[in-house]
């Protein structure tokens, strides 16, 4: 098995190197960075495998090379009733690396380091993949796009997930709760970015990144801002700070055409009960994202003004209350079943005695709509142009 990994690697290079896809070093650029990722959290059991792994227990610098196939078995609940760790925060506990480039866990293949660094509660595990930037970017756009997809939209794609992948390298504060402790620069979910595995990675993939490799979105005046980027807009872009508390520059009002119509999921339709939406405006409350001084309790009419998806808040009466709500707050508390989008309008339905909400788009519509993205490259859109679309505030610029 190790040998066929090897020579799947090897191929892989020999087939990059023929098309003159792999962009050497800028001799007077910065080395390309790695990257951390966190592709498994809290789990009770780990089992690694791998040909010639090399192991590293750096809770006393342990080291060990196994020759030939090793399965590894990490029983993380354990970590728990140790005294040592009890006191400790998330601490980094072993290393494993195999010189075939490989290393499985459970069924996946990873390239690179695989660590394995006790959770918060020192329960369980998480497992934090450590490989080259433009590996990971590679892996990442099939699971962020679809790796058929025409070779301009994955080159935006990846230009748009190198740049925030390099922002949150850069900052080394990925956690609120753990800040500079976390062992990981991000994690692979939908919270920051959803990454791949080895056989993830597809010829298009490889073309898409080394063609635009190092090559990253900034600002006129050169800072590294996340670049953010979802499924489908509807028709409609937002802001970072329209749906998040932060304002992050570089990002411009809503740019004209919905180049998204007609691909994937078509409009929605979904509804909220009286009672749960008392419970959400108590919930605003609580959490102060509402200027509300006076208690919501009780029951009373809620009566919503014209609302239309083009609106970015919401405005409505509880009783004699005047309450403005921030439509990004209904998916944040609602979750993306009943809010797949921030792009929705709202009304009540005597009938149904529910709240009916109409909407379009999938995602937070925050930058790059991906499948804007892709009509655009069926158009003939080169990446620059579609990057320069979702994000004219921001300039290409080399990195490495």
């Amino acid at each position: 098995m190790h040998r066929i990994c090897f020579l799947l690697i090897l191929i892989k290079i020999l087939t990059l190197n023929a098309f003159g896809e792999i962009t050497p070093y800028l001799v007077t650029g910065t080395p390309e960075p790695k990257i951390r990722v966190r592709v498994g959290k809290s789990l009770k059991n780990v089992i690694i495998s791998g040909t010639d792994l090399n192991r590293t227990f750096h809770i006393g610098n342990q080291k060990k090379t196994f020759s030939g196939r090793k399965k590894i078995k990490f029983n993380c609940s354990l970590f728990g009733e140790n005294k040592r760790f009890k006191k400790r925060g998330p601490t980094l506990l072993a290393s494993l690396n195999s010189m075939t480039g490989l290393v499985t866990v459970g069924d996946k293949k990873y390239m690179g380091t695989v660590d394995i660094v006790s959770s918060v509660g020192n329960d369980s595990c998480d497992v934090v993949q450590e490989t080259r930037l433009e590996d990971y970017i590679s892996g990442l756009l099939a699971k962020e796009m679809n790796s058929a997809w025409p070779l301009e939209a994955l080159k935006a794609q990846a230009v748009a997930a190198r740049s925030y992948a390099l922002h949150k390298i850069e900052t080394d504060h990925v956690s609120k709760t753990l800040g500079r402790l976390a062992h990981y620069d991000l994690e692979s979910s939908e919270k920051h970015q959803v990454s791949g595995s080895f056989f993830d990675i597809t010829r298009n993939t490889d073309l898409a990144t080394s063609e635009t490799m190092g090559e990253v979105l900034v600002t006129p005046s050169g800072k590294l801002t996340p670049i953010f980027f979802h499924a489908k807009c509807g028709g409609k872009l937002l802001r970072p700070d329209q749906v998040w508390s932060n304002s992050v520059s570089g990002y411009h009002s809503n740019p004209k055409g919905n180049y998204c119509h007609g691909h994937g999921t078509k409009d929605w339709n979904n509804k909220v009960t009286y009672s749960r939406f008392v419970s959400f405006i108590k919930w605003l409350q609580k959490k102060k994202l509402i200027n509300v001084s006076k208690k919501i309790k009780g029951k009373k009419k809620i009566k919503i003004l014209k609302d239309t998806k083009e609106k970015n808040k919401m405005r409505l009466y509880w009783g004699d209350l005047h309450i403005v709500i921030k439509k990004a707050l209904f998916r944040r508390y609602f979750g993306r079943f009943i809010f797949p989008s921030n792009n929705f309008e709202m009304n009540w339905d005597s009938k149904r005695k529910s709240f009916v909400v109409s909407g379009s788009g999938l995602g937070h519509g925050v930058g790059m709509c991906q499948l804007g993205a892709l009509d655009m490259a069926k158009k003939g859109w080169g990446y620059r142009k579609i990057l320069a679309h979702y994000f004219p505030g921001h300039k290409l610029e080399k990195a490495y």
